[in-house]
């Protein structure tokens, strides 16, 4: 593993936030819209969310191999998909996939070290944080506009 030195990433805090959005915006999701989207080629609420976590996990456990769960073992994906399906449990899986991701933020040889995930060239740990934190955003979008659509009010979140 080679390392490059670059500074450190000053955005956890308000990853955090974000997260803990994605948290509290579930609780308006009423229970029996959880598998609703607006088309059948698209994601349902449920479906978004349980992506989001296993991006997280499959970038830390597969591309940075940080020794965390992974969903790559047979039947691992599957057995997750059944584990994970209540509110409760997602929310909980969205805390312990983000502390994970705080580990990972906190500690600075990872993110200069360089990784060769899957098919790609070598990436930098700096690269992985900024793409999970891009991924995070863009699904949270996806949330607020399937709110939208369904005329449920949520919270205003502002971005500093």
């Amino acid at each position: 593993m080679t390392t490059t030195a670059y500074p450190p990433l000053d955005i956890t805090a308000h990853w955090g936030r974000l997260n803990d959005t994605l948290i509290q915006l579930l609780d308006y999701v009423p229970d029996e819209q959880l598998d609703w989207s607006p088309r059948e080629d698209l994601w349902n609420f449920r479906g978004i969310l349980l992506h989001t976590i296993m991006t997280r996990d499959g970038w830390l456990g597969s591309g940075v191999k940080d020794g965390g769960p992974t969903l790559d073992a047979p039947g691992a994906m599957g057995s997750f998909l059944r584990r994970v399906q209540s509110k409760e449990e997602i929310k909980g899986e969205l805390r312990r996939s983000w502390e994970r991701i705080q580990r990972f933020l906190s500690d600075a040889p990872n993110l200069s070290a360089e990784y060769h995930p899957l098919d790609l060239d070598m990436v930098t740990g700096h690269w992985i944080a900024f793409h999970l934190l891009e991924h995070d955003i863009h699904h949270r979008a996806d949330i607020f506009h399937y709110l939208a659509l369904l005329e449920i009010e949520h919270p205003e979140v502002g971005t500093p």
